[in-house]
């Protein structure tokens, strides 16, 4: 279908009313559906943890809603938050001033779902292409606390945030684009001159389709983890995409801790912006260590992997 709507697999550590521990998986919508359904047979779960985590068939920025686009969109959203209008109501209100198909038909779905009497983070994780992980645990904590107009402000400034960074290196790779446009032009005008053999024309033209192919194959999933795996293993580029991956994950995990997203939590959702496998590995260390009672600052320290100044900083927070 359009939408990944397979229900996530969650892995479940439970006691039950003999107080017995009990083990297993179980599907579901969300993380909030699996703990009813098993609060529902009278287990109590002592942890529960995602699988199989939903997420577009294609790489960031295609077939899903652009950075640019959910900036505006929530933008709106966290003004309309201030106001006494119903939850339902402003994702009627957000359907009709967007553009496009993707954006205002996920916003069409989730009023009409809410209005029904579902939960808004339950209707918004039917819309994965429209609303991430973080954006549904984000509005979750801020309809909990009853702060969600600060919430949706504060996940604005983050949309807003990333679509400058965008802009600027988007603008950053137009000259050598232009620069490539130019010398494929260059090349048709000596060529048909007769200052360019065809042979070299040729070379011209292979050369253009690799690097047409390259781009086009770096738009796909697959394309894209890839190239990011080289990139990380490069001497310069490497420690860069970390030191991004890092800023990326400092700031997402303090939004959720701040909105009062639980600890683990806010790191399980955090964990899937790094992209990348050594610091995904640290992450999930913090989270077992933090299970078996050490606190954030020191289990930081334990992996290794995090720098002084950062592990400094969260220890003074």
């Amino acid at each position: 279908g359009r939408y990944n709507v397979d229900m996530p697999e969650f892995r479940y550590e439970c006691v039950g009313r003999d107080g017995k521990r009990e083990r297993g998986s179980i599907h579901a919508r969300t993380r909030q559906g699996a703990v009813l359904v098993l609060k529902q047979r009278g287990l109590v779960p002592t942890s529960i943890s995602e699988l199989t985590p939903r997420e577009p068939a294609t790489a960031p920025g295609l077939g899903s809603v652009s950075v640019q686009r959910l900036a505006v969109f929530t933008r709106k959203f966290a003004e309309l938050s201030r106001t006494d209008i119903p939850v339902s109501e402003i994702f009627e209100i957000l359907a009709e001033e967007e553009e496009g198909t993707l954006l205002p038909e996920a916003s069409r779905h989730v009023a009409q779902a809410v209005a029904s009497g579902r939960g808004l983070g339950e209707s918004m994780a039917d819309r994965p292409r429209a609303f991430s992980k973080l954006y549904i645990k984000m509005v979750e904590a801020g309809l909990t606390s009853g702060t969600l107009d600060k919430v949706a402000d504060n996940l604005a400034r983050l949309y807003e945030s990333e679509a400058g960074l965008r802009k600027k290196l988007v603008s950053k790779l137009t000259y050598p684009f232009i620069l490539l446009l130019f010398c494929f032009a260059a090349g048709l005008i000596l060529r048909g001159v007769g200052f360019v053999s065809n042979e070299l024309f040729g070379t011209l033209m292979g050369f253009w389709l690799i690097i047409s192919g390259l781009a086009i194959f770096g738009m796909t999933r697959p394309g894209y983890a890839i190239y990011r795996q080289i990139g990380l293993r490069l001497p310069v580029i490497g420690g860069l995409m970390k030191k991004i991956s890092l800023a990326r994950f400092c700031r997402i995990f303090g939004l959720q801790y701040g909105a009062g997203i639980p600890i683990l939590e806010g790191l399980n959702v955090s964990k899937e912006v790094l992209q990348n496998p050594e610091l995904e590995r640290a992450v999930t260390g913090l989270q077992r260590r933090i299970n078996a009672g050490m606190d954030l600052r020191d289990a930081m320290i334990a992996t290794g992997v995090f720098p002084r100044r950062m592990v400094s900083m969260v220890g003074v927070g």
